[in-house]
């Protein structure tokens, strides 16, 4: 135990919590240095197999015994690494040296980790500044490690602490959570006034009040729900993605929700795929990346940023092409074409729709397939006969061949003036697709070159396309899980890719114009902003610890999180992002909108079919608009929940539905 010298009484005593209010480590939670340990100690042979596999649940565990056990046996507040150690060396037969070093081992791992927080140490430097015989500052901190280790780490720091007192609850057995250790300074020091900041509630504000100091609570940063779930899974990883995410939090004096958002949520993400295309163009020498509008656009940011800290000998492009402007017909492609517009667009297949698609005049429409100028979808088997009968149709083929010429030929030179295919050394960067458009664009490149096309996805569906010319390689390779909703994170302020024309020798995008405004007042240059700067923080990461950074558990978890349990601020910030629809890229709304009872009720009267996004749209609007969106996926229609009658012969199935209420009709005399 320290002993107290004594002191003359000053006037003011300024007091600061060590752990998260002066310093705060790279990984999300303390125990996360453990499970650095863990995984730094699995090569080592000097440790039992059991140890080394489950170290950090084993230091966590074994701290709680001891504590409670030195509670208990010799009325102590506090323990000591020591403590700690020496019942491990027991548990698992250590020798003296192999007990030294781990502990010695732990010490340089929270070393490593720490980074500081710079707004309180300059609150430190600016009261020692303005110090005189009266005014004191210390530092006090509940915990296991000694006055000579907390000094250790924190001189390393900034050389200010090399002087200033610290009051350990190890050394002296008396913690600032039961207030004791505040008492024995308040014996110590006997200030007129006492000022302390920290971040505990209990221990650093609660307690310290009722001990008559006057005590501010540091808002360290929180974790997020999603976070806090994703942790439940050990994974070194994660603890650094997420601590990453919190410290950019916490270091963020504007607290933007956007930014906070980028840095927090997307950008996690998106970096784990861009860092793992980046690890297969290295393998496989690929040399050029070709991230396609407009989904391309914030990873290729984020590529940018990785390849100029590490050096790599790849270059980035962003390529303009879409849908409407890669699925162009020629003789080679189509067939391809027609069947890609009838296996999509489903839900709005209608004249109208096939009109603009096929690029025909309302006369063209009529005579290839009777029907007419207008939005009424066409029923499945319509659909399949119309199919059949099209792709049939030399004549209509030819047609449509004919009006995309001179679009075909705008494609190629387009593609020519950005790829060198002879080099055979690029590669495509997509988010979701089901490949279609890949297959028609290398079927375009086949009337020039033979050069096989290599396309990144995060993910697809399991509609994937698969020709050995036309690769595809994805990073979530699951059918579990439906990740649509990632194009949210990937939003851009351009317009949708409509065609190429040629100026001055040169072929450039044509692209329809759209106002960003809407994307910008959203937030979106701040939310850029944050997934940039954890990039940049994660790589520095990477740097200095010598690890790679990346792996899927913790999407997973974000996913369930977000598809199942998502909060309202999160659900707000993704449903307010602007959005265009497929095949209507003119729309600018937000794509989950919140509703009431009136506006929900209303979008159903327009005949709104979209339920896609009502995860998000659920948490956002009022718990009579929630009950109705329930009731509309599960029943299909809200008509068909108030009342419906369904009659199916060959399933032998009858009923009348009266709000959700099903009454068999065989029951009410009614025969098939």
């Amino acid at each position: 135990m320290q002993l107290l010298k004594e002191d003359k009484k000053v006037k003011t005593l300024y007091s600061f919590d060590i752990f998260d209010t002066l310093v705060t480590r790279k990984t999300a939670t303390p125990s996360g240095i453990f499970l650095v340990m863990q995984e730094l100690l699995k090569n080592n042979p000097n440790y039992p197999e059991f140890l080394k596999s489950n170290f950090k649940k084993i230091r966590i565990e074994t701290e709680a015994f001891v504590r409670e056990q030195l509670t208990l046996s010799k009325n102590f507040q506090d323990i000591t690494l020591e403590d700690i150690y020496n019942r491990i060396q027991i548990n698992y037969s250590l020798t003296d040296d192999e007990t030294e070093f781990l502990k010695n081992f732990e010490i340089e791992c929270e070393c490593q980790n720490l980074i500081p927080i710079n707004e309180n140490i300059k609150n430190i430097k600016n009261i020692k500044n303005l110090l005189n015989n009266d005014n004191n500052i210390i530092l006090i901190s509940d915990m296991y490690h000694s006055e000579k280790t907390l000094r250790k780490i924190l001189t390393q720091i900034d050389p200010i602490f090399t002087n200033i007192p610290i009051f350990v609850s190890s050394e002296y057995k008396k913690t600032k959570r039961q207030g004791d250790l505040y008492k024995l300074i308040q014996n110590k020091y006997t200030p007129e006034k006492w000022e302390h900041i920290g971040d505990s509630q209990l221990a650093d504000y609660g307690t310290a009040r009722k001990n008559k100091i006057d005590a501010t609570l540091y808002p360290y940063e929180k974790l997020k729900k999603y976070e806090k779930i994703a942790l439940n899974k050990d994974n070194i990883s994660t603890e650094y993605i997420v601590g990453t995410a919190k410290n950019i939090r916490l270091f963020n004096t504007t607290k933007n929700n956007r930014y906070n958002f980028g840095a927090s949520f997307a950008g996690p993400i998106l970096y784990s795929y861009v860092s793992w295309i980046i690890e297969n163009c290295q393998k496989e020498k690929i040399e050029n990346l070709y991230f396609i509008a407009r989904d391309g656009f914030i990873p290729k940011l984020i590529a940018d940023v990785i390849v100029k800290e590490k050096n790599l000998n790849i270059k980035n492009h962003y390529i303009y092409g879409s849908r409407k402007a890669w699925r162009i017909p020629n003789k080679i492609t189509i067939d391809k074409f027609i069947t890609s517009i009838f296996n999509e667009y489903f839900y709005k297949f209608s004249g109208k729709f096939l009109k603009e698609r096929f690029d025909i005049t309302t006369e063209e429409l009529y005579k290839y397939t009777n029907l007419l100028d207008n939005n009424k979808v066409l029923k499945s088997k319509h659909r399949k006969e119309l199919f059949n009968k099209l792709i049939n149709n030399q004549e209509f083929k030819d047609l449509i061949i004919e009006k995309n010429e001179n679009k075909t030929n705008l494609i190629i030179k387009y593609l020519q003036q950005e790829i060198d295919f002879s080099k055979r050394n690029f590669a495509f960067v997509d988010i979701n697709g089901t490949g279609r458009t890949q297959d028609i664009l290398k079927s375009t490149i086949l009337l020039f070159s033979n050069c096989p096309i290599k396309t990144f996805y995060f993910c697809t569906d399991t509609k994937l396309s698969e020709y050995k010319d036309s690769m595809k390689k994805i990073f979530m390779c699951t059918p579990k899980y439906k990740h649509f909703w990632l194009e949210l994170l990937c939003r851009n302020t351009d317009g949708q890719t409509l065609g190429y024309k040629e100026e001055n020798g040169q072929i450039i995008p044509i692209t329809e114009n759209v106002n960003p405004q809407k994307l910008i007042n959203w937030g979106y240059n701040e939310y850029i902003n944050g997934i940039i700067d954890f990039t940049k923080t994660i790589l520095a990461i990477e740097k200095q610890l010598d690890i790679h950074i990346n792996n899927t558990d913790f999407y997973y978890q974000y996913y369930n999180y977000i598809m199942n349990n998502i909060d309202k601020e999160t659900a707000d910030i993704l449903g307010s992002i602007p959005y265009s629809d497929i095949g209507n890229e003119k729309l600018n709304k937000e794509c989950a909108p919140a509703y009431n009872l009136i506006t929900f009720l209303f979008s159903n009267i327009k005949n709104n079919k979209d339920t896609a996004l009502y995860f998000i749209s659920k948490e956002r609007s009022t718990k009579l608009a929630k009950i109705l969106m329930n009731l509309k996926i599960k029943y299909k229609s809200l008509r068909k929940f108030f009342i419906d009658i369904h009659i199916h012969k060959k399933r032998q199935e009858a009923y009348l539905c009266i709000l959700g209420i099903k009454i068999d009709l065989h029951c009410l005399g009614y025969k098939e």
